[in-house]
């Protein structure tokens, strides 16, 4: 049987034909080139997503109009081994739009790890746990968060546009 803490995880990977130091800049260096333009919070599309590359950095998003909205911060920072964020990003328990609430009480984690396969092949794991975090809904919001639209598009978004750097 799962316990709740095991439940409220989600794991995903994806194999990139890239060095796991050029899989690790395009993850954090250039999301904004990669990550689907439909996911963002503010009413405007996102023209940046920035990783701040420190331990206590930001990760937010600035629209086309200059607005800022933070979807967490770096709770550890070992490039090209991986990141870790808080996410502090869901919907809204009254509304479908989602939200950012910026209490670390209700903040889950995203954490990526690049693992060298070869000197041209990286597989990148995102683990997304601590969703209990979130509260009421959590489950759905897990679920959400394991299905297609989600973080498997996600990183398949990612790994794409790794891919096309390589051909180039």
């Amino acid at each position: 049987m799962e316990s709740s803490v095991e439940a409220a995880v989600v794991i995903k990977s994806v194999r990139v034909k890239a060095s796991r130091e050029r899989a690790f800049s395009v993850f954090v260096e250039q999301m904004e080139t990669w990550w689907p333009a439909t996911h963002h919070i503010q009413k405007d599309p996102f023209e940046l997503i920035v990783v701040e590359p420190r331990v206590g950095g930001r990760w937010y998003e600035r629209t086309v109009t200059g607005q800022e909205c933070d979807w967490g911060t770096v709770q550890g920072w070992d490039p090209p081994n991986g990141v870790r964020l808080s996410w502090h990003v869901g919907p809204g328990h009254d509304s479908p739009d989602w939200v950012a609430d910026m209490d670390p009480a209700k903040a889950s984690e995203v954490e990526v790890r690049f693992t060298a396969v070869d000197e041209g092949t990286t597989v990148v794991e995102l683990i997304h746990s601590h969703l209990e975090r979130h509260g009421e809904g959590w489950e759905q919001l897990r679920a959400l968060f394991d299905g297609p639209g989600a973080w498997v598009s996600i990183l398949e978004a990612f790994a794409k546009k790794v891919d096309e750097e390589d051909a180039l």
